[in-house]
């Protein structure tokens, strides 16, 4: 079996957790199965391990010592990559909360894996004890977690502060998302189940290797030995930090004259500690050892008289007391929970966990040592009791039930679904998706209301009824994001409104309503008339052109030209009509590749990076200068860099604003050049709807230039835009499960892909008869409430309806009108035109005319 371990603290470093996980992979490897350890960063890491990945961590951000990783894009690639090179992967074990195990998880939904997760640690207590702001923490905590590990679900009310419910979610929610959870106390068991997980949990004890064990039992003392004289000598082995409450045990030692006191580890109480020791004079009482590797722990304990184990309310089992077990050493510990571990006779617990219960417990076992005899005698009878030989099998138990099929967290196809047919080994349907996505979509209506496809080896499942799409896209069914898509697009464009989900989406769609707000559309309605005027007056007749490039070109100029209008814009306008359409055309087929297909394109990836990188930093450039400037130039730029939300106070950052201005000229460039050219394309091809919008045209333009009065005075053109529009509307939209989704009475999986395709239910005779006949007459008064407004999807609806629509049938409608009302453009009889789909949108792949003069 192979198994990938991930967890956000490196082997090198010291911690009950990393001691843990060592532990258990060497017990699993001793049986001879494969682990692989994906994990944070860390300098101390200097001898390589073959069998350890580690991730890249967020630069400069440190959390008590430890490396923060982040389930960014590189970190999916770098698992994914791993996952392929030493493939594959049987069961993938979580050990942590954070970003490491995140990724994790999010790697086992990809892959169809089964998750087990390990709870080790109390977040609340560790965030109340070591965090100026408790509660911002644990509500930050819970934000950036929830961003990628679904928190829906009651979690009952407990005697706790607001801070510790926040930490409680997280915990519970990475706990919830697994197959399988393990805990190492029965105690910790019910304090989590009673915060409402439900999933299958078992507690399993964390262990010691045995080859260490061995080698420190073999040196230490025998258990007959006499209790040696001398000052009690006290020692502490754990990390440095508030939750373990060091120095209430410095301060309970100095109340204890007969005691010495040797502390082993490091963290962020290492200054406090030095300080407090060097104030109170107890140097030569009180040593600082630093951190020391878990065999010279064990040593260190076969020399000492008692272990100091002071934590209350945070440690759900202590490696140190099941090491001080082994070795036979006696413990004095504050926490009731923790006899549990400690076995009853075997140490102390204080009566409380205050510094005079410590300090008199001390004082009684250094006034009387020859108590700590008994205590060794009942330690001995369970030296072995944390062995890791003894617990691998426990955990092989529960891998072994979920490969075997036990409800694994992604499952295998989804029963009652039909997969569609042509479906390829390893490439699944990708190929027949890129080559005629038209045609495909449109053929997977019969197959069934939901269909299954294969991306690559991965599932997705395709909505061909506008009622599922509507429980989709009015949160019916439940939650979802656009992770894939952020991942496929991530170099170019970041977190911009068309990636985000939930609360971050609500919100953004709330900043960026103003610039597109009637008021301004009104201002851009001029640009845009003045351009489309400026463009028809500047063609002449016989000329031969590719009325494609033209849409593109005269779409894109209007909309830069609408984004930022000052001078020093000049230059993010080359640059966004240079790689604009380039990059548009890889956003498709990055998104529809599967991600090791994807990483194989290496000359186009180093490509669409350097652009990205380039363009971001042009339109980035021109922000700041907007920010400088500090006035309306009345364009989408201005509003964005001077809204507040009236809600909140938030502004939108420069990144942000730069997300939003390429999403803008994405779907500018992309979305309405493409309708743009397939309108001019049906006028030409249809004599008769040409003949009638010439009619309109020359009764309310005639030869005078278009205005933007013109956009609601041509009703036959906006017929024409319309079915354009249903016509050739976006040919796939994408969505991923957040958690399981329920769909006519289908359930999916929690990370399901969900596809649905506007083009798919626009040409279903069941929602529009003769839908293969462009007809604009379909949307005169008398025949348009034939239709079913739930099958109308060319903007989407719900909450990702497009914010941009009014903008796109503005500029769409202006620049047809300026054409069509000065020239006749006549096809090209020998060329077929073919949808292109190379964007969300079909494109037509040329329109070459000649112009004829009207």
């Amino acid at each position: 079996m192979h198994v990938a371990l991930f967890t956000d603290f490196h082997p090198a470093t010291l911690g009950g957790i990393q001691t843990s996980v060592h532990a258990q992979r060497r017990g699993l490897e001793r049986l001879g199965h494969r682990v692989t350890v994906f994990t944070a960063p860390t300098p101390e890491s200097t001898e390589p391990d073959p069998n350890v990945v580690a991730l890249s961590a967020l630069g400069g951000v440190v959390v008590n010592g430890f490396a923060m990783v982040l389930p960014t894009p590189a970190n999916t690639r770098l698992i994914d990559a791993a996952f392929a090179e030493r493939g594959p992967i049987d069961v993938v074990h979580t050990q942590t909360t954070y970003g490491v195990a995140i990724a994790g998880l999010r790697a086992a939904r990809r892959h169809s894996i089964p998750v087990v997760h390990t709870v080790h640690s109390r977040d609340d207590v560790f965030i109340a004890n070591t965090s100026p702001v408790p509660y911002l923490s644990a509500l930050t905590m819970r934000a950036l977690h929830g961003r990628f590990v679904s928190h829906r679900g009651h979690m009952p009310r407990n005697n706790e502060s607001r801070a510790a419910r926040h930490a409680w979610r997280t915990m519970v929610a990475q706990a919830q998302a697994a197959d399988r959870v393990i805990v190492p106390t029965r105690h910790f068991a019910e304090r989590i189940l009673a915060h409402g997980l439900d999933r299958p949990t078992q507690v399993i004890s964390n262990g010691i290797d045995d080859d260490l064990l061995d080698n420190a039992q073999a040196s230490a003392p025998p258990e007959s030995s006499p209790i040696r004289s001398g000052p009690l000598r006290v020692l502490w082995c754990a990390r440095l930090s508030g939750e373990k409450r060091l120095l209430e045990a410095i301060e309970a030692v100095r109340l204890v004259e007969n005691c010495t006191f040797d502390v082993y580890g490091t963290g962020d109480l290492w200054d406090r500690a030095r300080a407090m020791i060097d104030a109170a004079g107890l140097g030569e009482r009180v040593r600082l050892h630093g951190a020391v590797s878990q065999a010279d722990c064990l040593a260190a304990m076969a020399a000492h008289d008692v272990l100091l184990f002071p934590s209350s309310g945070f440690d759900t089992q202590g490696m140190a007391l099941l090491e001080a077990v082994a070795m036979r050493l006696p413990v004095v510990y504050c926490d009731p929970d923790l006899a549990e571990t400690v076995p009853d006779g075997g140490g102390v617990c204080t009566p409380n966990p205050s510094v005079a219960a410590i300090a008199e417990t001390l004082r009684e076992l250094a006034d009387d040592p020859e108590q700590l005899a008994p205590m060794r005698k009942i330690l001995t009878e369970r030296a072995d009791a944390a062995r890791q030989s003894r617990l691998t099998e426990a955990i092989l138990s529960i891998y072994t039930d979920l490969v075997g099929g036990a409800e694994p967290a992604m499952p295998h196809p989804v029963p009652n679904v039909p997969t569609a047919p042509g479906r390829l080994p390893l490439l699944g349907h990708s190929v027949v998706a890129l080559r005629d996505g038209l045609k495909f979509v449109t053929s997977l209506a019969e197959v069934g209301p939901i269909v299954r496809i294969y991306l690559g080896p991965r599932p997705a499942y395709v909505l061909t009824t506008p009622e599922l799409i509507r429980e989709v896209s009015f949160g019916e069914a439940g939650e979802f994001h656009r992770e894939e898509l952020r991942d496929a697009i991530q170099e170019v464009i970041r977190g911009a409104s068309n990636v985000l989900s939930g609360k971050p989406h609500e919100l953004r769609r709330r900043m960026i309503a103003p610039a597109l707000r009637q008021r301004r559309l009104n201002e851009y309605a001029v640009v845009a008339a003045d351009l489309a005027n400026a463009w028809s007056n500047s063609l002449r007749p016989g000329q031969q052109l590719n009325l494609v490039d033209e849409a593109h070109r005269l779409v894109l100029d209007t909309i830069s030209s609408t984004l930022f209008t000052a001078d020093f814009g000049a230059d993010a306008k080359r640059e966004v009509q240079q790689n604009i359409p380039w990059l548009l055309g890889q956003v498709i087929q990055r998104a529809a590749l599967p991600p090791p297909v994807r990483r194989l394109r290496l000359i186009a990836n180093r490509r669409f990076t350097t652009k990205s990188r380039r363009l971001r930093a042009e339109i980035g450039a021109v922000v700041a200068e907007y920010r400088r400037a500090d006035r309306d130039f009345h364009d989408v730029l201005s509003a964005l860099v001077q809204h507040s939300d009236p809600e909140t106070g938030t502004r939108l950052s420069d990144e942000e604003i730069i997300d939003e201005l390429l999403l803008m000229l994405a779907a500018g460039v992309g979305s309405t050049a493409s309708i743009l050219g397939w309108v001019w394309h049906e006028i030409m091809r249809n004599p008769d709807i040409a003949d009638e919008l010439h009619r309109e045209l020359a009764d309310f333009v005639g030869a005078a230039p278009v205005t933007p009065d013109h956009v609601a005075r041509l009703p036959y053109l906006r017929l024409v835009v319309l079915e354009t529009l249903r016509f050739w509307g976006p040919w796939v939209s994408t969505h991923t499960a957040d958690g399981p989704v329920t769909l006519g009475g289908t359930t999916l999986p929690d990370g399901a892909m969900v596809v649905f395709s506007p083009y798919m239910i626009h040409h279903n005779p069941h929602y529009y008869p003769n839908p293969e006949s462009f007809d604009p007459d379909r949307w005169f008064p008398g025949r348009v409430e034939e239709i079913d407004k739930k099958a109308i999807l060319p903007f989407g609806v719900g909450i990702r309806h497009c914010p941009g629509n009014n903008f796109a049938l503005m500029t769409i409608t202006l620049a047809t009108a300026a054409l069509f009302a000065r020239w006749r453009p006549v096809a090209d009889p020998d060329y077929q035109v073919k949808p292109s789909n190379r964007d969300f949108v079909a494109s037509p792949s040329r329109l070459p005319v000649v112009l004829h003069a009207r």
